[in-house]
């Protein structure tokens, strides 16, 4: 696996309190960055935060909802004012949908979910793009389900598209400023989101649950661990200026 070093760079990441962006934000340390990280469990931030600067990194935390402008505008703020720019972005933050039909949804709960997902995305691209230098990457978290349609699924699906359709038009208005966005699809990854484990009690719970078999909705796929995709956070963290934006890498053993 390729081995970059990001030493000397700082990576924002959403929704580290757990899964991809837990594992992302340890992997991007690891490789020599300095981390900011929010979540919206005050808790799962400051452990993860307590672990990174345990590998002699500086450390944003910041206790912040995506889905509110000005919560993500005071964190920009608080990173503005501790690191000088902003190299890498991983847009993460996210949450699943109840499987229930357009029919018997509640427009509240179906807006909430659009509003993390896909404003969320937006809050926080918005917010830190001026921090990011030249040869900057961003980094959204999309899904196959953004790719195909689903019934009883679709404020996930809706703002999954979004993020897709997001990451390609953030490509053609950033190119000039040398930023390149490009959009990540994990495939099946055993987090606490998953719906069909019977365990959610944890991450290593759904994997163990899940390592010799494949999810129910697709034999050809196989259940990876936050950790196999934060290594692919970090490859495309680490590539050279003048690389691919406007993409979609996918590791899914199936087409989008």
């Amino acid at each position: 696996m390729f081995n970059p070093d990001l030493s000397g760079q700082v990576a924002v990441v959403t929704g580290g309190g757990r899964g991809i962006g837990r594992a992302s934000a340890r992997a991007l340390a690891k490789a020599g960055a300095d981390i900011a990280i929010c979540a919206r469990s005050p808790d799962e931030i400051d452990a993860l935060a307590e672990e990174l600067r345990s590998y002699d990194r500086k450390v944003v935390a910041s206790v912040t909802d995506v889905s509110d402008w000005d919560q993500v505008c005071a964190f920009a703020d608080e990173v503005a004012g501790s690191f000088p720019a902003v190299h890498v972005l991983l847009n993460n933050a996210g949450v699943s949908a109840q499987r229930i039909s357009v029919a018997e949804s509640d427009p509240a709960e179906w807006k909430k979910i659009v509003e993390i997902n896909l404003f969320g995305t937006y809050h926080v691209t918005r917010s830190f793009v001026e921090q990011m230098t030249s040869g900057g990457k961003i980094i959204n978290i999309g899904s196959g389900m953004g790719y195909e349609a689903h019934p009883n699924a679709t404020p996930y699906n809706a703002s999954k598209a979004g993020i897709a359709m997001l990451t390609r038009c953030l490509a053609l208005e950033l190119w000039e400023r040398g930023i390149e966005v490009n959009e990540l699809v994990p495939g099946p990854v055993a987090t606490r989101m998953v719906t069909w484990a019977r365990d959610t009690s944890s991450e290593e719970a759904v994997l163990e649950e899940l390592r010799d078999r494949p999810p129910p909705f697709n034999p050809s796929e196989r259940v990876k661990s936050p950790a196999e995709v934060a290594e692919h956070v970090v490859w495309l963290a680490g590539l050279e200026p003048g690389g691919p934006t406007g993409q979609s890498f996918s590791l899914a053993r199936r087409p989008l």
